[in-house]
């Protein structure tokens, strides 16, 4: 009686027709009076061979507010825009005394990132040519025959492409990053529809996607409750 069904595959477009919400799917039609979205967000990564594997391998990380405790001590190198690079370089120096910024080329970080950077005993290396997965860090190849460098983790601070698509092919306001605008009861812009996760702008962590589904659940339920119609 209570039971969901779940089901892989993948929503291909999505509606609103009379106050119910039509989602076209792989495995068919949806109709529904209520949605709610977890579609979270794509980190965005350098191009590093290998790199799921490091992923794997804990040698290159996504989330320092997740993680960083695991990488105390460590020497960590953080790649990225100097405008999000260097946020997360000054976060990891309570984790490690040795955080490095990469950077392509020395224009890549300007001098005011630069004197904040040095300001928090930070260390540039410029002109870094390429990332070289190990089974326990990276080398780091410099240009013009520089000497071969070595780090133990890599941060990428490259920012993530927001996965709200679907909220916006529904109506739904986003913000100016994607994310998608809810309610304190997740609810978006259109009624009905709901966000949670990291798809709603937030701290974007498991147990925080949780209490969000929570809320929207409860919402949901009552709304059904008052309004079986509707």
């Amino acid at each position: 009686r209570y039971g969901a069904g779940v089901v892989d595959g993948r929503v291909a477009g999505a509606k609103k027709r009379d106050g119910t919400f039509v989602l076209t799917t792989t495995f068919g039609t949806i109709r529904a009076k209520r949605v709610v979205l977890a579609t979270g967000i794509v980190d965005k990564a350098p191009a590093i061979e290998g790199l799921e594997e490091a992923v794997a391998a804990g040698t290159v990380r996504l989330c320092p507010v997740c993680d960083a405790y695991e990488a105390v001590g460590k020497r960590i190198g953080v790649v990225g825009p100097e405008h999000l690079a260097l946020k997360e370089a000054l976060f990891l120096k309570e984790y490690s005394g040795q955080v490095t910024l990469l950077a392509n080329y020395p224009e890549d970080i300007s001098d005011a990132a630069r004197g904040m950077a040095s300001a928090g005993g930070i260390d540039i290396w410029d002109t870094v040519e390429d990332l070289v997965a190990r089974a326990t860090g990276f080398d780091v190849v410099m240009a013009e025959g520089a000497p071969m460098r070595e780090l133990d983790v890599v941060y990428p601070a490259m920012g993530s492409d927001v996965r709200s698509e679907l909220a916006v092919a529904l109506g739904a306001e986003c913000d100016a990053q994607g994310y998608v605008l809810v309610s304190r009861h997740l609810e978006t812009s259109t009624a009905g529809l709901y966000a949670i996760g990291d798809v709603a702008e937030g701290l974007n962590q498991i147990a925080v996607a949780f209490g969000h589904a929570a809320t929207a659940a409860t919402h949901i339920h009552n709304a059904l409750q008052s309004r079986p119609e509707s």
